[in-house]
């Protein structure tokens, strides 16, 4: 109630006793001492409240940016060809990246590449000793003439603890403990494995008296080449037709074939038959990441306009952040940086998003040119996959090596989103403490004001004492006047 007001009603009422409602007039007085406190106070925290909405919205969507860079910090996430083939039981492609061009190619295996192997002895039981527990040591020579020794020590002489001692030095020599039946009492073999190819034979001696635990045994299906290597199936190479030319390779598994492909041959061929492998590249994939880029980093200066314009009519946040001008120009200046950084990782020529079509518009919005992409795209896929991943998958982000732009992107960015010490983070923290401060000052101004409420109270009280004493001795007087004119009748 403003001044005018209770003066009002004071004189209004003055003729009849007090005839003031001292209470009301108490609670009158006291709320135009706090009203303007209690708004300030709660303008205050609404204000701080809003700037917590304003971080909320700004994070969500910084997020949303690091999503879109983090689905491009993989190679095989930025495009999936699709390959056939016309027999997979002969050859299968099992992996692609975006590097693979599209065409079609014609395969023809006329061996697989092989690993030696040999068979031991037989043994009746895992358990058996060898060398009445005594230690000795076996020695792999590779086919190149270097040797290894294994040790077997005093108590491991078995068939099992030698496989153990075996696959432990890890010479690419790799043993096996085989059942010859499933009976309650088999008896077992050591079948030992070398790696595929024609240069990966490999020798074995012991100390013992049988010299190769009887791996020469010609009963095992071993036989002695030539070259000395004793093998029930000696390591070959691979021989294909690719394309018409003839290939050896040490693998089935060929990853320098066809740019990008990684292709599994699985069995031989007949003379003159062959199989067909289509590839169909793809491009669409990283184009529609890209596209999601940049409408996350659109959808971002959107909301930072939003919440900085003091004139916004959005209702929760419009203006929230138009005084808190460093968090605004922080964030901007962050996700920019993030956005025209060069790749730790650039790549024949390609060293940002800007060689592969995205610019900025007059008023800053983020654009990205399709042709320029896709001209690009045609010659250089891969160096564009470099830059943007490191030509990796799922590397770690604490190994020291680069990385590529998508990960320096999530790096630079985390100085707004960090869980701890980013900005968000800090500053909602901030805001948090002012509105429980503005809390607080509103439960003090309220004790405070209920004070000068009783105070009030109690000097109208006495007031409205006096004034009632003051009515009573005019009543007196008036009643004594009265009866005064009496006296002559």
């Amino acid at each position: 109630m403003s001044t005018e007001s209770i003066t009002s009603s004071i004189i209004t009422n003055m003729g009849s006793g007090s005839g003031i409602d001292i209470t009301k007039l108490a609670r009158d007085l006291t709320d135009v001492e706090k009203e303007p406190r209690e708004n300030r106070l709660n303008v205050a925290k609404t204000a701080s409240e809003a700037k917590i909405s304003a971080y909320a919205v700004l994070k969500y969507n910084v997020n949303q940016l690091v999503s879109a860079f983090n689905s491009l910090n993989d190679e095989n996430e930025l495009a999936t060809p699709s390959a056939s083939s016309s027999n997979d039981l002969k050859i299968k492609v099992s992996s692609t990246n975006g590097s693979t061009p599209s065409g079609s190619h014609e395969f023809s295996v006329s061996s697989l590449a092989a690993s030696q192997r040999n068979i031991s002895n037989q043994f009746s039981s895992a358990s058996q000793s060898l060398n009445s527990g005594s230690a000795f040591s076996l020695s792999i020579t590779t086919a190149g003439g270097t040797s290894n020794s294994v040790s077997i020590t005093a108590g491991a002489d078995t068939p099992q603890e030698i496989v153990s001692a075996i696959n432990a030095a890890d010479l690419g020599v790799t043993g096996s403990l085989v059942a010859e039946s499933d009976g309650a009492s088999p008896s077992y073999r050591i079948v030992l494995a070398g790696q595929t190819g024609s240069t990966n034979g490999f020798t074995i001696s012991s100390t013992l008296s049988d010299a190769d635990l009887g791996f020469h045994d010609s009963s095992n299906g071993n036989s002695q080449t030539s070259g000395g290597i004793n093998s029930q199936q000696s390591s070959t190479d691979a021989s294909i037709s690719f394309n018409g030319m003839a290939l050896t390779r040490s693998s089935n598994v060929l990853t320098d074939v066809i740019n990008g492909a990684t292709v599994n041959l699985l069995d031989t061929h007949s003379s003159g038959d062959s199989t067909s492998i289509t590839i169909e590249s793809d491009r669409s994939t990283l184009k529609d990441k890209l596209q999601a880029l940049v409408a996350s980093y659109n959808d971002l200066r959107f909301a930072l306009d939003e919440i900085s314009d003091p004139e916004s009519e959005e209702e929760e946040v419009g203006g929230a952040l138009a005084r808190d001008i460093s968090v605004i120009r922080t964030v901007k200046d962050t996700i920019y940086r993030a956005i025209t950084q060069d790749s730790s990782t650039g790549s024949g020529g390609i060293n940002g998003l800007r060689d592969i079509g995205f610019n900025f518009s007059m008023t800053g919005s983020l654009n990205f040119d399709e042709t320029t992409f896709d001209t690009v795209a045609d010659t250089s896929f891969s160096d564009i996959s470099v830059m943007l991943s490191a030509g990796t998958n799922d590397q770690s982000e604490y190994d020291g090596r680069a990385q590529g732009l998508a990960a320096d992107a999530i790096e630079a960015l985390d100085v707004l989103t960090d869980s701890i010490d980013g900005v968000f983070t800090t500053r909602t923290a901030s805001a948090r403490t002012a509105i429980t401060r503005y809390e607080t000052q509103l439960r003090d101004l309220e004790t405070r004001m209920e004070a000068v409420y009783e105070r009030y109270l109690a000097q109208f009280t006495v007031m409205e004492s006096l004034v009632n004493q003051l009515n009573s001795t005019r009543e007196s007087l008036t009643d004594t006047w009265a009866n005064m004119g009496k006296f002559d009748k």
